[in-house]
């Protein structure tokens, strides 16, 4: 790990004092942020701390299984006083407005209150009183979970299957170039909790619902390639209403637009509750798409990264645009 062991030993340090603990995935939360948050409530409470998981948006349907497992007096809340709480641990934001709360809560990176930032986004900015980032990790539940090793609590099957869903979506499943042999490693051992690897696969890789092939349908028919080999598409809320999807049912679709050859890198822009999010991915060595998504006030990875920003998409616009 990247992580020097000092910073571990701090964020031990912070955990063991605190008695109220506020644990949260960023917007629009995903399996590796959301089996991150799951593992770490599971874990500190088990040590007799009060524990409360926090995310700005609801868990989607497809994702409720990594949720599922936590106690029914353990469950998400979207609002919340930050002063009740002596520490704060962030999983998976790559950046400091990724959990959407600072709008909500001026104060909520302010420090005032210890905040342990959990992640593997280069992109990070260091937000955190202690910043646990890792690049080289595969995802944020790997980081987590070197934390939770050394807290010594034992490894369950709940735990297991949070932390494998983390891992196997922020890999796809193994397949995409961001797996490695720590990867593999961490993996297997999280399997020794007797997790049913179905359990995880086929919610996040083997369901959809009507509505979101749809959807990926028609992003797919309304592909553009410029003379530069960028591939985009576009998806606006007029269309969202129109094909009776939600914003939440493009995930999945830049991954199989990134699997056509030869290409630069490929961008799927959608209109979001007043904001456009930007989604790219690249299979290219020599592109770095977190230094373009950083332009836009986004990061993440070298090859796959997004952003956000506020305002509306005109298509013709977009199209003159990327054509250039």
């Amino acid at each position: 790990m990247a992580i020097q062991e000092q910073s571990f030993t701090e964020a031990i340090n912070l955990i063991q004092t605190a008695k109220k603990v506020l644990l949260v995935s960023h917007r629009r939360p995903d399996g590796d942020t959301l089996g991150a948050t799951v593992a770490l409530a599971l874990v500190i409470s088990h040590l007799g701390k009060s524990v409360t998981p926090a995310c700005i948006d609801e868990v989607s349907k497809r994702l409720q299984f990594i949720s599922a497992v936590l106690p029914k007096n353990m469950q998400f809340v979207r609002e919340f006083n930050m002063y009740d709480y002596d520490l704060i641990i962030i999983s998976d934001a790559g950046a400091y407005h990724m959990t959407g709360f600072h709008e909500k809560y001026p104060d909520f990176l302010s420090k005032k209150v210890p905040i342990i930032n959990i992640d593997h986004h280069a992109s990070n900015e260091g937000f955190g009183t202690i910043n646990l980032v890792d690049p080289k990790s595969s995802s944020a539940t790997m980081v987590a979970w070197e934390l939770i090793k050394r807290l010594g609590t034992p490894l369950t099957k709940e735990l297991g299957m949070a932390l494998l869903a983390g891992i196997y979506n922020d890999t796809g499943g193994f397949v995409h170039s961001n797996t490695t042999r720590e990867t593999f490693e961490i993996a297997a051992e999280l399997a020794k909790a007797g997790v049913s690897v179905t359990d995880i696969t086929k919610p996040l890789f083997r369901e959809a619902s009507f509505s979101q092939l749809k959807l990926w349908g028609f992003i797919l028919e309304n592909l553009r390639k410029n003379d530069k080999n960028v591939l985009t598409s576009v998806v606006t809320e007029s269309d969202f209403k129109m094909i009776g999807a939600h914003s939440s049912d493009t995930g999945g679709i830049v991954d199989l637009m990134n699997t056509v050859p030869d290409t630069q890198f490929v961008m799927l822009l959608a209109e979001d509750e007043g904001q456009v999010k930007g989604s790219m991915r690249t299979q290219r060595d020599d592109v770095n798409l977190s230094d373009i998504a950083g332009q836009f006030g986004g990061g993440g990875h070298p090859k796959a990264s997004g952003f956000r920003v506020h305002g509306r998409l005109k298509k013709e616009i977009v199209w003159k645009v990327v054509q250039v």
